[in-house]
C-alpha cells in the first residue's frame, strides 16, 4: 500500500478533522431518513426524502465544481462547514419548539443536500494539494478510503445514536463533529495548484469546458455511465434502509443499525481489500471493480428474495462492500485522468452522476415499491439494472481491457 500521503503534515492533520465530519454528515443522512419514515409511514416519502438530499447535487454541484477551481479552497471548505452546522442548529431548534413533521423533515433534507453538492468538489480539490505531485495517488487513494469508510460506518454509528438516545440528541453529536475541521481548516499548508485558473473567463464557460474536457475523454464516460448504473440501485437502496428494517421486517431503530452496521462492515472490508491492492492503473477500472458493478444490482435481487432478517444483514454487508469497492475504483480511476486544472469541476460531475444516481434510485425504489411492493420492486429492478451493466461491461470500455 502507498503511504506516501502521511509524509505531509497537513495531509494528516487533514484527514483527522474530515474523517470526524464526514462521519457526521452521513450520521445526519441516517437520522434523516429515520425521521421521514416515522413522519410518515411511506416507502415513497423515504425514497422522495433521500432524492431531496442528494437532488441538489445534480443542479449546483457543477458549479461549485468550478468556482473550486478558481477560489481559496480552504476558506470555501470552511464556509461550507459553518453552513453545514447552522442548518442542523436551526432544525434542533425547531424540532424543539415545534416539533417534526414531513415538511420540516424534507426541508432538512434539501438544506443538506445543497450544502453537501458543494462540500464534495471542494474537499477533493482541498485534498489533492495537500501533498506533491508525487504524492497524488497515494492521497487519493486514502482520501477515497476515508469518504467510503465515513459514509457507511457513519449510518451504522447514528443507528446506534437513534436507538439509544432519539433522533435529535444524535443531531447534537453530528453538529460537534463539525468543530474540529472549522476550527483547524486555515491552519492546513497548501501546494499552488499545477496549472493557471482562467479566473477571468465566464462562470458558465468555465462549467461548459469542464463539461467538453469530459465529453472528449471516452474512458470518464464509461466510468460516468458505470457509475450511474450501480449507484441508481446500490446507493438508492443503501440510502433507504429504513424501507428493509421497518417495510419488510417492522423492526425498530435497533435492527435499522445493525442493517446499516453491516453495510459499514462490507465497506470497511472493501476499502482495507482497495489499499492494499495493487494500485490504481491509469485507463483501467480492473478486474475487480468489473466484477463488483454486477454485483451490486445480483445483490439486491437475493435482498429481494430474503425473508430472514440476518441473512438480510448479511446481504447488506455484501452490498456495501460491493458498492464500496466499485466507488473507490472509479473516483481513483477518475482523478488519475485529471489535472489540477479541471479538477474541481471534473470531480464534481462524477459526484453530480453518482450522487444524482443515489437520488433517482432512491425515489424510483420508494415509489415502486409503494405499488408493487418491496421484494417484488427489488427483485424486477436488480434484474434490469444486472442486465444493462454487462452490456456497458462489454461493449462501451474504450479498449476492452479492464
Amino acid at each position: 500500500m502507498n503511504l506516501s500521503a502521511f509524509e505531509s503534515k497537513s495531509f494528516r492533520h487533514y484527514l483527522t478533522f474530515m474523517s470526524i465530519a464526514l462521519h457526521g454528515m452521513w450520521i445526519q443522512r441516517l437520522v434523516v431518513a429515520w425521521l421521514a419514515w416515522n413522519s410518515s409511514n411511506s416507502p415513497a416519502f423515504v425514497g422522495f426524502v433521500a432524492f431531496l438530499s442528494f437532488a441538489p447535487t445534480m443542479i449546483t454541484g457543477p458549479l461549485f465544481g468550478v468556482l473550486a477551481d478558481r477560489i481559496e479552497i480552504r476558506l470555501a471548505v470552511f464556509s461550507n462547514y459553518i453552513v453545514m452546522l447552522s442548518i442542523t442548529l436551526i432544525f434542533i431548534i425547531v424540532a424543539y419548539f415545534y416539533g417534526i413533521n414531513e415538511i420540516s423533515v424534507a426541508l432538512f433534507s434539501t438544506a443538506i443536500g445543497l450544502v453537501a453538492s458543494a462540500n464534495h468538489p471542494f474537499r477533493m480539490a482541498l485534498a489533492a494539494r495537500l501533498g506533491n505531485k508525487n504524492q497524488l495517488s497515494s492521497i487519493i487513494a486514502i482520501t477515497t478510503l476515508n469518504f467510503n469508510l465515513s459514509r457507511l460506518v457513519g449510518p451504522a454509528i447514528g443507528g446506534i445514536l437513534v436507538s439509544k438516545f432519539g433522533p435529535i440528541q444524535t443531531l447534537w453529536v453530528t453538529s460537534v463533529g463539525f468543530l474540529p475541521i472549522i476550527f483547524l481548516i486555515q491552519k492546513l499548508s497548501i501546494r499552488e495548484r499545477d496549472s493557471d485558473t482562467k479566473v477571468e473567463q465566464h462562470f458558465l464557460d468555465a462549467l461548459k469546458e469542464g463539461l467538453s474536457f469530459t465529453k472528449k475523454e471516452p474512458f470518464l464516460l464509461y466510468i460516468f455511465g458505470l457509475t450511474i448504473c450501480v449507484t441508481m440501485l446500490g446507493r438508492g437502496l443503501l440510502e433507504t434502509l429504513p424501507i428493509v428494517a421497518q417495510g419488510v421486517f417492522k423492526a425498530g431503530p435497533n435492527e435499522l443499525g445493525l442493517l446499516t452496521a453491516s453495510a459499514g462492515g462490507g465497506a470497511i472490508v472493501a476499502s482495507f481489500v482497495k489499499a492494499l491492492g495493487r494500485p490504481q492503473q491509469k485507463g483501467k477500472i480492473g478486474s475487480l471493480g468489473a466484477i463488483c458493478s454486477v454485483l451490486v444490482p445480483f445483490s439486491i435481487i437475493i435482498i429481494g428474495f430474503s425473508n430472514n432478517f440476518l441473512l438480510t444483514a448479511g446481504l447488506v454487508s455484501l452490498l456495501g462492500f460491493v458498492v464500496t469497492f466499485f466507488a473507490t475504483t472509479m473516483i481513483s480511476a477518475a482523478q488519475l485522468q485529471l489535472t489540477d486544472e479541471f479538477r474541481g469541476r471534473v470531480m464534481s460531475l462524477w459526484t453530480m452522476t453518482a450522487m444524482g444516481g443515489g437520488a433517482i434510485g432512491a425515489i424510483i425504489l420508494g415509489v415502486i415499491s409503494e405499488i408493487f411492493g418491496i421484494s417484488n420492486t427489488f427483485i424486477f429492478l436488480g434484474s434490469l439494472t444486472t442486465s444493462i451493466i454487462v452490456l456497458i461491461l462489454f461493449f462501451a470500455h474504450p479498449n476492452k481491457k479492464y
